[in-house]
């Protein structure tokens, strides 16, 4: 893996579609400012659209796969509390132009090898999910919308403006009643292709060869719009803070739509 240097800042347009128009990120958390040509520029809020803007500037795609790391400061305007603040330190490893299975299992070691080189291995756990293809996705958020619209009397404020719109992000509240309600969604599984199934399978199958333990949490889906197939976060299990130490998975299509080669790609970020 070769290391990328991306600039803090860039256009804000680069993140608006991507991370998704309805996401947390775009609506409230980026800091973005009107540049004096009038365009307008965000402080980097995650690094994986930006990593793939660089890889496409400077023709970095033409020979596949290409193997690429970074890390650096990102900025959330989120409400600053223990363990999370505005400005964060964050590394990256992203892998494009593959789409078989080992991918998956060599983009899920290398983050499991980093975890052993700086905490006990015995203080995180591995949990992992697939969210299908894209028409599985667009499937489960209409499921989705209907079983949470019964609820939305229950709902925070947050997640009933997400009914219509995400309701995939109704699942990666941290609000109490909100995982509550969650725990009793319909599950994606259910609505998996033949291929989707088996890649799935694959990946489980690899994951056990290789004696990585983990856990399948049908309710994880990672937070921004890009991901798609495996996802996967490294949560720890021990101390005041079990959260997600470094979190990633598969994405499709977001490569052609920062306007590179239709290509996929898979990655995962810490901070």
């Amino acid at each position: 893996y070769k290391e990328i240097i991306t600039p803090i800042f860039e256009n804000a347009d680069l993140f608006k579609k991507p991370l998704g128009e309805n996401s947390d990120v775009v609506l409230k958390e980026m800091y973005t400012f009107k540049d004096l040509n009038e365009s307008f520029l965000t402080l980097r809020p995650e690094y994986t659209t930006p990593i793939i803007r660089a890889a496409i500037s400077n023709n970095l795609l033409d020979k596949l796969p290409v193997k690429i790391y970074g890390f650096g400061p990102m900025f959330r305007r989120e409400r600053p509390q223990r363990g999370r603040f505005r400005q964060f330190n964050q590394i990256n490893v992203e892998l494009f132009g593959s789409s078989d299975v080992f991918s998956d299992l060599e983009i899920i070691l290398l983050a499991d090898e980093f975890l052993k080189k700086v905490i006990n291995k015995d203080n995180y756990n591995l949990y992992i999910n697939s969210l299908g293809d894209k028409d599985t996705l667009k499937k489960y958020k209409e499921v989705l919308s209907n079983y949470f619209d019964k609820y939305v009397s229950d709902l925070s404020q947050e997640s009933k403006i997400k009914i219509k719109s995400n309701p995939l992000r109704i699942l990666d509240s941290k609000d109490k009643n909100d995982i509550e309600i969650g725990k009793n969604s319909p599950k994606i599984e259910t609505l998996y292709s033949t291929e989707a199934r088996n890649t799935f399978d694959q990946v489980q199958s690899l994951l056990l060869k290789y004696g990585v333990k983990y856990t399948v949490d049908q309710n994880l889906v990672r937070g921004l719009d890009y991901y798609c197939s495996t996802v996967f976060e490294f949560k720890s299990n021990k101390g005041e803070y079990k959260d997600t130490l470094i979190g990633g998975g598969r994405y499709d299509g977001l490569i052609k739509m920062l306007g590179g080669p239709d290509i996929p790609g898979i990655g995962w970020a810490g901070g």
